[in-house]
C-alpha cells in the first residue's frame, strides 16, 4: 500500500550579489560537490520496502492467511464450497444415517487503505448462503444465510530487505439466519403428544443468531530469494453468539502459514503456486469447533499491482452438531485483488 501526501514547493531566486566572479573566472575555480549527496543518494537506493514487496519478491494472497503487509488495494471473490459427512439424526421413529450432502455460495468484498506509511484499515463484506444439498441433507443439516462485516487494523515495520513483521487487529459482527428442519420437526413430534396439547416453537425452525468475533494476532513474513515467499502468524479468537437471549462465548488460538513461490522471477512463465495452512484451536467455550484448513492456489503473476487466481481448501470440521466431523469439505476462492 501507498500513502499519498501533497506538500507545497517553495522556490527561492538568489540575486548575484556585487563582486562575485564572472562565469569566465568561475571555470579556473575547482569544482565543489555536495558533500550530502552521495549519503542522500545511497539511502534512496536502499529505501524500506513498500507493499507485500520483500527482497524483490511479490507475495501472494492467501484466503486462510493474512500477511503483516501495509496496501491500498481492493479485492472480489467468489467462494464456492461442497462437502459430505456422516452421521445419525432421528426425527419421531424415523433415523436418518446415511451420508449427508451439502453446499455454500458466497462472496467476498473487501478494500484496505495504507495511511502513515506503516499503517493499514480495511472493511470487508461476506455474505453466503449454505443449505444440505439434498432432502435427507436438508432435514438434518439444515440451511443458513449469513451476512458478515469486518473491519480492521495493520500496523508492520520492515526489518531490513527481507523481513516484515505486523500486528493486526480484526471484529467481525453479522446476524445468521438458520433454517433447522429437523430440529423443528423432532420439536414438534415430541411437543404434540396428545396432539390437544401441542405447542408449536417457531423458534426451533427459524432462528437468528448474532455472532461477534474479535482477533488480534501477530504476523511475520520472510523473503530468503526473489521467488520464494514464507508467512508465519499466531492469533487469538474471542467469539460470542447471541440467541433467543441466551449468550455463548469461547476462545481459541489460531496458528496459520503460507509459502508461494513465483516461477516467473526464474522463468518466462508468470505463474505462482501457494500453499497455506490454519489451525482454530479452542481451549474455552463449547460453541467454537477445531476447524483445520489446508489448501493451495494458482495464480497469474504477471502484473505486479494485480494478483488474480484460484484457491482450494480442504477444511476438516462438522458443519453442525448433528453430523461427525469430516474431512471432505471443499471451499474454492476465485477471484482478484488490484493493488495501488
Amino acid at each position: 500500500m501507498t500513502s499519498h501526501a501533497l506538500a507545497g514547493v517553495a522556490a527561492i531566486l538568489l540575486a548575484v550579489p556585487t563582486g562575485v566572479p564572472l562565469a569566465a573566472e568561475q571555470d579556473d575555480q575547482a569544482p565543489t560537490t555536495n558533500p550530502a549527496a552521495a549519503p542522500r543518494a545511497d539511502a534512496e537506493d536502499h529505501r524500506p520496502p513498500e507493499g507485500r514487496i520483500l527482497n524483490d519478491h511479490t507475495f501472494l494472497p492467501a484466503a486462510s492467511v493474512r500477511g503483516p503487509f501495509t496496501v491500498t488495494s481492493f479485492g472480489s471473490f467468489m467462494n464456492l464450497g461442497y462437502g459430505t459427512t456422516s452421521g445419525t439424526y432421528q426425527v419421531g421413529g424415523q433415523v436418518f444415517n446415511q451420508g449427508f450432502d451439502y453446499a455454500l455460495f458466497g462472496a467476498t468484498l473487501d478494500y484496505e487503505l495504507a495511511f502513515l506509511r506503516y499503517f493499514s484499515a480495511r472493511l470487508a463484506l461476506t455474505p453466503d448462503v449454505f443449505s444440505g444439498a439434498n432432502g435427507s441433507s436438508a432435514i438434518v443439516v439444515g440451511s443458513r444465510v449469513q451476512v458478515g462485516l469486518s473491519a480492521g487494523l495493520t500496523a508492520s515495520i520492515p526489518l531490513g530487505d527481507t523481513i516484515r513483521v505486523g500486528f493486526l487487529l480484526d471484529a467481525t459482527s453479522g446476524p445468521n439466519l438458520a433454517l433447522a428442519i429437523g430440529q423443528g420437526l423432532r420439536a414438534v413430534i415430541n411437543n404434540c403428544q396428545p396432539p390437544s396439547e401441542c405447542n408449536i416453537d417457531s423458534g426451533q425452525f427459524f432462528n437468528i443468531v448474532h455472532v461477534f468475533t474479535l482477533e488480534p494476532a501477530a504476523a511475520v513474513s520472510w523473503a530468503p530469494l526473489p521467488p520464494l515467499g514464507l508467512t508465519a502468524s499466531l492469533g487469538y479468537i474471542y467469539a460470542t453468539q447471541t440467541s433467543s437471549g441466551s449468550s455463548f462465548n469461547g476462545s481459541a488460538v489460531v496458528p496459520a502459514f503460507a509459502a508461494d513461490f513465483d516461477f516467473g522471477r526464474i522463468s518466462s512463465v508468470p505463474i505462482g503456486i501457494l500453499f497455506q495452512f490454519r489451525w482454530i484451536a479452542p481451549f474455552s467455550g463449547t460453541e467454537l469447533q477445531h476447524i483445520t484448513d489446508l489448501g493451495g492456489g494458482v495464480f497469474y503473476t504477471g502484473r505486479q499491482n494485480l494478483a488474480v487466481g484460484l484457491q482450494l481448501i480442504v477444511r476438516r470440521s462438522a458443519v453442525s452438531s448433528t453430523v461427525d466431523v469430516s474431512w471432505n469439505n471443499f471451499l474454492t476462492t476465485i477471484g482478484l485483488r488490484y493493488y495501488w
